[in-house]
């Protein structure tokens, strides 16, 4: 019930504050499903991608964040009321995955940065296999997110945002097509070069080489 409360108060508190520090524009927003189980996998560069998400999204989610944040003094415990649950990265932690496969299962939407955190390159990184195999165990949308932006509000190793002058951008993309790939051998990594190629042309960036790096 309080979740209901403060909900629409965070997300007031969100689009001033983007407002202030340069503006906000969300697109494509037809692609998100009003109802049912969906995940969403954005691009990360910084620590405003959350709080933009939050902002961006018509409908509640639960939100992978890496277990340090939960753990924080306020930050955690806020962070842990507005549906985000923790995970271990760089690691096959099977609990978080688990966590996801479940709410997707009841209708749920979950939030999961398949970079696996942020980067000082702001460019499209390697993408994690956790985030496809959920989706496709569970037969669940894909919807890729672009956010273009970012570090211009919240450089990636800064403690704090700063005035940006042009507005932060989240773009939903459509639905990505997996059903070919139920069941099918390799299916975790084909849907994870999809997801990458797709996130890589709304980006208008290069398709990301390399297996994934530790990202802080």
């Amino acid at each position: 019930m309080l979740y209901w409360i403060t909900r629409p108060l965070m997300k007031a508190f969100f689009r001033i504050t983007f407002g202030i520090l340069g503006g906000f524009k969300v697109r494509g927003q037809e692609n998100i499903p009003a109802t049912g189980g969906v995940l969403f996998c954005p691009n990360h560069t910084c620590d405003a991608d959350p709080a933009a998400m939050f902002l961006a999204l018509s409908r509640p989610a639960y939100f992978m964040a890496k277990a340090e944040i939960l753990q924080l003094p306020i930050v955690g415990p806020l962070a842990q009321h507005f549906r985000s649950f923790p995970v271990q990265r760089d690691s096959a932690d099977r609990s978080a995955l688990r966590f996801a496969e479940e709410k997707l299962k009841a209708g749920e939407a979950v939030v999961i940065f398949p970079e696996g955190g942020g980067n000082p390159e702001n460019r499209l990184q390697p993408l994690h296999p956790g985030a496809l195999l959920v989706a496709l165990r569970t037969r669940t949308p894909v919807i890729p997110v672009a956010l273009e932006n970012a570090q211009r509000f919240w450089k990636y190793g800064d403690f704090h945002p700063r005035y940006s002058g042009i507005p932060f951008i989240v773009t939903f993309g459509k639905p990505l097509d997996l059903s070919d790939l139920y069941g099918q051998k390799g299916a975790t990594e084909e849907a994870t070069r999809r997801l990458s190629v797709v996130l890589a042309e709304m980006l208008h960036q290069p398709v990301p080489e390399g297996k994934p790096v530790p990202r802080n």
